[in-house]
Protein backbone atom coordinates (compact mmCIF):
# COMPACT_ATOMS: atom_id res chain seq x y z
CA UNK A 1 0.00 0.00 0.00
CA UNK A 2 1.61 3.53 -0.75
CA UNK A 3 1.65 5.99 1.22
CA UNK A 4 -0.62 9.10 0.66
CA UNK A 5 0.75 11.53 2.36
CA UNK A 6 3.91 10.15 4.05
CA UNK A 7 6.11 10.21 0.76
CA UNK A 8 9.24 11.42 1.71
CA UNK A 9 12.41 9.72 2.07
CA UNK A 10 13.31 10.93 5.66
CA UNK A 11 9.56 10.56 7.19
CA UNK A 12 10.81 7.61 9.55
CA UNK A 13 13.45 9.45 11.21
CA UNK A 14 10.66 12.38 11.27
CA UNK A 15 8.59 10.04 13.38
CA UNK A 16 11.66 8.79 15.47
CA UNK A 17 12.76 12.30 16.00
CA UNK A 18 9.05 13.26 17.42
CA UNK A 19 9.23 10.39 19.97
CA UNK A 20 12.68 11.25 20.92
CA UNK A 21 14.05 8.06 19.75
CA UNK A 22 16.21 6.07 17.03
CA UNK A 23 16.27 2.93 15.65
CA UNK A 24 17.41 0.39 18.33
CA UNK A 25 13.93 1.58 20.13
CA UNK A 26 11.67 1.51 16.57
CA UNK A 27 12.23 0.12 13.40
CA UNK A 28 10.96 1.50 10.11
CA UNK A 29 8.98 -1.57 10.24
CA UNK A 30 7.01 -1.15 12.88
CA UNK A 31 6.49 2.63 11.32
CA UNK A 32 5.11 1.39 8.32
CA UNK A 33 2.51 -1.60 9.70
CA UNK A 34 -0.83 -1.71 8.44
CA UNK A 35 -1.91 -0.63 12.07
CA UNK A 36 0.11 2.70 12.13
CA UNK A 37 1.02 4.53 8.86
CA UNK A 38 -2.27 3.62 7.09
CA UNK A 39 -4.58 4.51 10.00
CA UNK A 40 -2.67 8.13 10.75
CA UNK A 41 -3.12 8.99 7.58
CA UNK A 42 -6.78 8.34 7.38
CA UNK A 43 -7.36 10.20 10.38
CA UNK A 44 -6.15 13.29 8.78
CA UNK A 45 -7.32 12.92 5.46
CA UNK A 46 -10.68 12.44 6.80
CA UNK A 47 -10.21 16.11 8.55
CA UNK A 48 -8.44 17.53 4.82
CA UNK A 49 -10.11 15.88 1.90
CA UNK A 50 -8.62 18.09 -0.03
CA UNK A 51 -4.67 17.39 0.86
CA UNK A 52 -3.58 16.04 -2.75
CA UNK A 53 -4.43 19.63 -3.88
CA UNK A 54 -2.72 21.73 -1.05
CA UNK A 55 0.29 23.81 -1.55
CA UNK A 56 3.43 25.14 0.49
CA UNK A 57 2.38 25.99 3.62
CA UNK A 58 -0.94 24.08 3.87
CA UNK A 59 1.03 21.22 2.45
CA UNK A 60 3.88 21.08 5.28
CA UNK A 61 1.23 21.28 7.96
CA UNK A 62 -0.55 17.98 6.34
CA UNK A 63 2.85 16.50 6.11
CA UNK A 64 3.64 17.32 10.16
CA UNK A 65 0.08 16.66 11.16
CA UNK A 66 0.58 12.93 9.67
CA UNK A 67 4.46 12.84 11.58
CA UNK A 68 2.44 13.48 14.43
CA UNK A 69 -0.41 11.30 14.22
CA UNK A 70 1.74 8.17 13.73
CA UNK A 71 4.28 9.05 16.37
CA UNK A 72 0.54 9.68 18.16
CA UNK A 73 -0.19 6.39 17.60
CA UNK A 74 3.15 4.38 18.27
CA UNK A 75 3.13 6.70 21.94
CA UNK A 76 1.37 4.10 23.96
CA UNK A 77 3.87 1.40 23.22
CA UNK A 78 6.92 2.80 23.91
CA UNK A 79 6.72 1.76 27.80
CA UNK A 80 7.66 -2.06 26.53
CA UNK A 81 9.98 -0.50 24.07
CA UNK A 82 12.19 1.25 26.24
CA UNK A 83 13.96 -0.46 28.99
CA UNK A 84 14.12 1.17 32.65
CA UNK A 85 17.78 0.74 33.41
CA UNK A 86 20.65 -0.91 31.66
CA UNK A 87 23.50 -2.10 34.10
CA UNK A 88 26.91 -3.99 32.96
CA UNK A 89 29.93 -4.21 35.36
CA UNK A 90 31.22 -1.69 34.53
CA UNK A 91 28.21 1.37 34.02
CA UNK A 92 24.02 1.87 35.25
CA UNK A 93 22.04 4.03 32.70
CA UNK A 94 18.51 4.71 33.96
CA UNK A 95 16.39 6.63 31.12
CA UNK A 96 13.86 9.33 32.28
CA UNK A 97 10.28 8.50 32.76
CA UNK A 98 8.25 9.65 29.86
CA UNK A 99 4.15 9.78 30.66
CA UNK A 100 3.71 7.81 26.85
CA UNK A 101 -0.16 8.22 26.72
CA UNK A 102 -0.04 11.69 27.60
CA UNK A 103 2.30 12.16 25.54
CA UNK A 104 0.44 10.46 22.89
CA UNK A 105 -2.41 12.98 23.75
CA UNK A 106 0.01 15.84 23.33
CA UNK A 107 1.00 14.39 20.16
CA UNK A 108 -2.34 14.49 18.69
CA UNK A 109 -3.66 17.82 20.10
CA UNK A 110 -0.33 18.85 18.00
CA UNK A 111 -1.54 16.79 14.78
CA UNK A 112 -5.22 19.06 15.25
CA UNK A 113 -3.56 22.11 15.67
CA UNK A 114 -1.79 21.96 12.30
CA UNK A 115 -4.53 20.65 10.68
CA UNK A 116 -6.42 24.20 12.03
CA UNK A 117 -3.85 25.79 10.34
CA UNK A 118 -4.02 24.90 7.12
CA UNK A 119 -6.10 27.49 5.33
CA UNK A 120 -8.76 25.23 3.54
CA UNK A 121 -10.19 23.49 6.67
CA UNK A 122 -12.41 25.54 8.84
CA UNK A 123 -11.80 25.11 12.63
CA UNK A 124 -14.55 23.68 14.26
CA UNK A 125 -16.32 24.59 17.30
CA UNK A 126 -16.35 22.56 20.21
CA UNK A 127 -19.52 23.74 22.46
CA UNK A 128 -19.36 21.55 25.28
CA UNK A 129 -22.43 18.79 25.90
CA UNK A 130 -24.46 18.93 28.74
CA UNK A 131 -28.08 18.98 29.37
CA UNK A 132 -30.53 19.97 31.93
CA UNK A 133 -32.96 17.73 33.72
CA UNK A 134 -36.29 18.94 35.43
CA UNK A 135 -37.92 17.18 37.90
CA UNK A 136 -38.54 13.63 37.56
CA UNK A 137 -41.71 12.58 37.76
CA UNK A 138 -40.66 9.25 40.03
CA UNK A 139 -43.66 10.12 42.89
CA UNK A 140 -46.05 10.47 40.40
CA UNK A 141 -45.40 6.63 38.60
CA UNK A 142 -44.87 4.97 42.30
CA UNK A 143 -48.74 5.66 42.49
CA UNK A 144 -49.70 3.70 39.70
Amino acid sequence: MANKILITDTYHDEVKGRLGVGEDVISDADIDALSVLPIAEAKVIKEVPDYADLVEDDRNYVYAAAVSMVAAILAPSMTARIAKSKKDFDYSIENQVVDWRAFGIQLIDDAYALIDLISTVTPGTDAPIFGVAGPTRYKERRRY
